[in-house]
């Protein structure tokens, strides 16, 4: 079984720990396992194409958090505009639902991964945990359908932190005000 397989597995085990009271703990954790999940097999698919197995350990470690969740982002704004266009039914549609589907659930479980992870103020219920263990399964099972389609394959290399990107995103750093300067009215 994959890695990646694995952590989906032990986040529904996690969630289920204390039938009938759930510990507020083992929520979280299966919340952010399952986030993990779907991250580890994004990774792992992208790096499968890589030739040399020795190295893509190495390559694993260059995605990053931020940078996939913003090619998320791209991508649900992309297809949004493509399915507004009321496409016809077909392959091409099929595909961009289940990598649209992907992408919105990698959104949420990462949302929902910073809230069981820092946001100790929040409550989860089990049928809440359960419902994102299934979102991410779902998602799962949409990347088995297209990954090996060329949008899919694309979606995963979009997921890279590139310099153009990263320069794109920056934003002009304000001056900082210092003692000697003077004040606005």
């Amino acid at each position: 079984m994959a890695y990646a397989d694995e952590l989906l597995e032990l986040a529904q085990d996690i969630a289920n720990l204390h039938p009938g009271q759930p510990h507020q703990a083992s929520l979280r954790r299966a919340v952010s396992t399952a986030y993990y999940a779907l991250f580890h097999l994004l990774v792992s698919e992208a790096t499968a194409n890589w030739i040399r197995p020795e190295l893509r350990g190495a390559l694993a470690r260059v995605f990053d958090h931020g940078p996939m969740q913003q090619a998320a982002v791209r991508k649900v704004t992309e297809l949004n505009s493509y399915f507004r266009r009321r496409p016809p039914e077909g392959q091409e549609r099929t595909v961009a639902y289940h990598l649209y589907n992907v992408a919105e659930v990698f959104i949420q479980a990462q949302y929902h991964r910073n809230e069981a992870d820092y946001n100790i103020a929040r409550r989860w219920e089990l049928t809440e945990v359960l419902f994102h263990i299934d979102s991410i399964a779902d998602a799962f099972q949409s990347w088995s359908i297209i990954r090996e389609e060329a949008s899919g394959q694309a979606y995963l290399v979009s997921m890279l932190p590139s310099k153009e990107r990263r320069q794109a995103e920056r934003t002009s750093p304000e001056k900082r005000p210092t003692l000697t300067d003077e004040a606005k009215p």
